[in-house]
């Protein structure tokens, strides 16, 4: 019920950025909403209300409708010139072809530079949906050609959590930043029964998630979203990072995420993302 309170609320808010016959050819949508895809398929289903004889229904098998995710630190060019090549023709189904992009923010150089290509001579009948968890580490020249729908759920951060789980995961991330790789060997006592098993390790870094997310805020001079009353660590979080490095740190989390639902040892999975935190490619 939650979810959908929340789904609801961003119809709400879609209504303030789409009128009729007034869609933008690319949204990136800034949110902290775990089922991206659902918001993703919430922006569509609006798009497409305003179109006649338009197929709503089963988005995923709809081939007008691309949908691009990776298990990969980055997401490749290959993956864009593919796309390209898919919508080079005009369908003959519907009016409007749609991609989205769930994790804008694993946008290389590259891949971004060819997506560029797309978006700065948009076809009238194509529309870009790129999802972030924070705009700041998305390439700039990617945002100016986007229309940003900004969508947080502030109690996503769970009431609950006592200080002592708090402190525990602020404690894991200092940590690997003061001690890098080598930080491997002071966090087994922060590897108690409350992250040993996968839905509870989830929701560990998630949180790591939301503390790099404040962390950009901070360094953008931006009031931060998540750890209010946690600003002095935030701020001693911020002197090791930069938006780049920021940037691989959330993906190489969003990995270990992702990884997660394969059951994997926890603490391999989590020594390895220690590791690329630290700076190692493991993909290489």
């Amino acid at each position: 019920m939650v979810e959908k309170n929340k789904i609801d609320e961003f119809k709400i808010l879609l209504d303030r950025y789409i009128k009729k016959d007034k869609i933008n050819h690319a949204y990136l949508i800034e949110t902290n909403y775990n089922d991206r895809i659902e918001i993703a398929k919430t922006l569509i289903k609006k798009i497409l209300s305003f179109e006649k004889n338009e197929k709503i229904e089963n988005l995923e098998k709809n081939s007008d409708i691309q949908f691009i995710k990776t298990n990969l630190q980055t997401i490749k060019k290959e993956e864009i010139i593919n796309l390209k090549d898919k919508f080079k023709t005009k369908s003959i189904y519907n009016s409007k072809r749609i991609y989205v992009i769930e994790e804008a923010e694993k946008l290389n150089n590259s891949s971004a530079n060819t997506l560029l290509k797309f978006l700065e001579e948009p076809n009238e009948d194509i529309i870009a949906i790129l999802i972030t968890v924070n705009r700041n580490i998305v390439i700039n020249t990617i945002i100016s050609r986007c229309q940003i729908i900004r969508f947080y759920v502030p109690e996503i951060i769970n009431n609950e959590y006592n200080i002592d789980y708090i402190n525990k995961i602020f404690k894991f991330v200092i940590t690997i930043e003061n001690k890098k790789e080598k930080a491997i060997a002071y966090t087994n006592n922060i590897y108690t029964k409350e992250i040993l098993d996968r839905t509870s390790l989830a929701e560990f870094l998630k949180n790591i998630l939301y503390i790099y997310s404040d962390t950009l805020y901070f360094i953008n001079n931006v009031e931060l979203n998540y750890f209010h009353n946690y600003k002095d660590k935030i701020s001693e979080i911020a002197k090791f990072n930069d938006v780049k490095t920021i940037k691989n740190k959330i993906n190489a989390i969003n990995m270990c995420i992702n990884r997660i639902k394969y059951n994997p040892n926890i603490k391999l999975l989590l020594d390895k993302l220690i590791i690329s935190m630290s700076g190692v490619d493991l993909n290489e």
